[in-house]
Order: structure tokens, then C-alpha cells, then sequence
């Protein structure tokens, strides 16, 4: 399925898997597919993965100052 005009792919091996990845703009990645399994990881859960790193990583940093 095609992700618009200014999208480009590029595959890479990550563990021994070959893995596409659909680049917006010089580094956004929007889509990741794994290309043996066909399984997708979509902009939506790269969103959710960030927001869920950012409330982690203030978690932490609070753990740490009532230490």
C-alpha cells in the first residue's frame, strides 16, 4: 500500500530479518514491515511507543530524585 508522495523505503537486516522502512521527511520513519513475515508496524504504534518512552523515562527521573 502505497504511503504518498515524499515517502521513500529502504530495507535493512536487524537480527538476521530483513526490514522495510518507509522514511517522511530525513529521518521520520511512518511504517516498518518485516518483510519475511509481512507484519507491519504502523505510524499510529511508533506515536504510542513514543509517548509511552516519554512517560518512562519521567517515571525514572522522579524515582530518582525522591531517592
Amino acid at each position: 500500500m502505497p504511503l504518498g508522495p515524499g515517502v521513500r523505503y529502504r530495507v535493512v537486516m536487524k537480527g538476521g530479518k530483513k526490514i522495510r522502512l518507509a522514511f517522511r521527511g530525513k529521518e521520520t520513519v511512518v511504517e516498518a514491515k518485516n518483510l519475511e513475515t509481512g507484519s507491519t508496524h504502523t505510524s499510529r504504534e511508533f506515536a504510542k511507543e513514543r509517548r509511552r518512552k516519554r512517560a518512562m523515562d519521567g517515571l525514572k527521573k522522579a524515582r530518582a530524585f525522591y531517592r
